[in-house]
């Protein structure tokens, strides 16, 4: 089964404790900043639209691009919904009708281009389809993450309706984790229904990241620690890219 085909219905319960209040207001005040107030934002690899529909409520018209369908599904059905454009395609293969004023990528998204060369085509395309002033924001799982944090580890989670368990495999020579996801979800006669996927993140040097970005003639304006206005530091798990054209 492919990523996200199995638990889409599941993913806004096992990502309670993702802020997505607290990521737009970040991403808004950084694109203010960068004088753009409104206009249009792309939100790539943008899930079941939760982000997506928080800056449509403050003021950007959206649009949203997933390579999952099982996702773009749930996404489609929330309140508000009907006045964004999802797209059913990937980050390395997205196709828009013109340019956008800004592209945001969050939640590790950046980490699941893991075929050779998917992240230099990725960061082409942004930098083809943003205007001349336009503004990238994306993060990635940090090296100390990969390394530490998810390494060979398992975690396992719980509520009332769901249990999963979560092993991870991070290989330091190809630097390829493979999560692996089993999930045990409640069903209404009380039995318990299985679902198992597998996921795989590559880890994304500061300087790989910063070659692909160059070569695209995008340059990096700042880099934070998560969505705070820190500077990344040693054991940061989750650093935030500001990107603007050359």
């Amino acid at each position: 089964m492919s990523s996200y085909e199995g638990f889409a219905h599941l993913y806004d319960a096992l990502t309670f404790d993702v802020n997505y209040n607290e990521i737009a207001d970040f991403l808004c005040q950084r694109l203010q900043a960068n004088g753009i107030t409104n206009g249009l934002v792309l939100d790539l690899a943008c899930g079941t639209g939760t982000l997506t529909l928080a800056l449509s409520q403050k003021g950007y018209e959206m649009l949203g691009a997933d390579a999952s369908e099982d996702m773009l599904s749930v996404a489609r059905q929330k309140e508000g919904a009907e006045n964004i454009l999802f797209l059913n395609q990937p980050m390395e293969d997205f196709e828009l009708y013109g340019t956008v004023d800004a592209i945001v990528c969050v939640l590790d998204s950046i980490n699941y281009l893991t075929e050779p060369g998917a992240l230099e085509k990725t960061f082409a395309l942004c930098a083809n389809y943003l205007n001349p002033d336009g503004v990238l924001i994306f993060d990635v799982n940090s090296e100390y993450k990969f390394r530490q944090v998810l390494a060979q580890e398992t975690y396992t989670y719980e509520t009332d309706d769901i249990f999963y368990i979560w092993e991870n495999d991070y290989n330091e020579e190809s630097d390829l984790c493979h999560l692996y996801l089993t999930f045990f979800e409640e069903t209404e006669n009380g039995l318990y229904r299985r679902l198992d996927e597998v996921h795989t993140q590559r880890l994304y040097t500061d300087s790989h990241l910063q070659n692909a970005l160059n070569a695209a003639g995008l340059t990096v304006t700042a880099c934070y620690d998560g969505y705070t206005k820190d500077k990344p530091k040693s054991d940061s798990e989750r650093i935030v890219y500001e990107v603007k054209k050359k």
